[in-house]
C-alpha cells in the first residue's frame, strides 16, 4: 500500500464521505480532523469507522486561519474579527510578526479543539494544522508543549519533508524563510521553530505543493508518507489518484 495520509476530514461532508470510504477500504494510514468545521454527522460516522480499527493514526488538524473557533471568541479576541472568524492566512501571519495575537489565545483555542475531539472519544495520535501554520513560531512551541502534555506520540515534522519537484522546492523554500523570520520575531533570537526540529518515522510529501509529474511509487524512501487532500477542489494535483480509485 502506498502510505497516503489525508488532510482535512471536516471540510465538506462531500470530502468526509470519501475520506471515510478510503479507510473502510485501508487505503489511507490515517486523517487529521478540523474539529472546528466538521459536522456532527461526519465525526459520529469517522469514530463508528475508526472503532475497532488498529494503527490508524487519527490527529486534529489545527485550524486558526478559517472559519470559527471551538469555543466562545470573546475569550480569544486577537485570534477573530468582530463577527466571531478567524482572520484569513494572510492577516493571520501579518498580525503574528507584528505581535498583535496573543501566545495565550492560541494556547486556549488549540487546547480547545483537541479536548473537543477527546470529548468526542476520539484518541489523538498527531498533531499537525491547516495551512501548515504549525511550522511558525510560538503555534510551532506551543504545538510541541500540547503533544507533551497530553502523550501525543507524533507532530508532523517539518524538518522531516521531502520535496522532489521544482514547485514544491520553492515552496518548501519559502516556508523555510518564513518559519526562520517567525521564530526570529517571536524570541527575538536565531533559530528555527521546535516544529523543524523533531524526529520521526515519517518523511512527509505534501502532494500539492507538487506538479503531477511526480511518480509517487517510483520514490523508495521506506519512511516516506504522502499527504493528500481527497475530494477537495483546491487540491489540483491528482497524482495520486490511480492509488485510491
Amino acid at each position: 500500500m502506498i502510505p497516503l495520509y489525508s488532510d482535512d476530514f471536516g471540510y465538506n461532508k462531500q470530502a468526509d464521505w470519501g475520506i471515510i470510504r478510503l479507510i473502510r477500504r485501508g487505503n489511507l494510514l490515517g486523517t487529521s480532523v478540523l474539529s472546528t468545521m466538521a459536522s456532527s454527522e461526519s465525526l459520529k460516522s469517522l469514530s463508528s469507522t475508526l472503532d475497532g480499527r488498529k494503527g490508524f493514526i487519527l490527529g486534529l488538524h489545527i485550524n486558526l486561519i478559517e472559519g470559527k473557533p471551538a469555543q466562545d471568541y470573546k475569550k480569544i479576541t486577537s485570534l477573530v474579527d468582530k463577527k466571531g472568524h478567524f482572520f484569513s492566512l494572510f492577516l493571520f501571519t501579518a498580525r503574528l510578526f507584528f505581535g498583535k495575537i496573543k501566545k495565550a489565545h492560541i494556547e486556549s483555542e488549540i487546547e480547545a479543539q483537541f479536548k473537543k475531539l477527546r470529548k468526542l472519544g476520539f484518541r489523538v495520535k498527531m498533531l499537525d494544522s491547516h495551512q501548515h501554520i504549525h511550522a511558525l513560531s510560538p503555534i510551532a512551541e506551543i504545538t510541541v508543549d500540547l503533544a507533551r502534555g497530553y502523550n501525543i506520540p507524533l507532530i508532523r515534522s517539518f524538518g522531516s519533508v521531502k520535496t522532489y519537484s521544482l514547485k514544491a522546492k520553492i515552496t518548501y523554500l519559502a516556508l523555510k524563510i518564513l518559519a526562520f523570520l517567525s521564530h526570529l520575531a517571536a524570541y527575538k533570537e536565531i533559530g528555527m521553530p521546535a516544529s523543524w526540529k523533531i524526529k520521526q518515522k515519517f518523511d512527509w510529501t505534501v502532494m500539492s505543493w507538487e506538479d503531477e509529474a511526480i511518480n509517487i511509487s517510483s520514490i523508495k524512501n521506506k519512511k516516506a508518507a504522502f499527504i493528500i487532500h481527497p475530494y477537495l477542489t483546491f487540491d489540483t494535483n491528482r497524482s495520486y489518484l490511480r492509488y485510491i480509485e
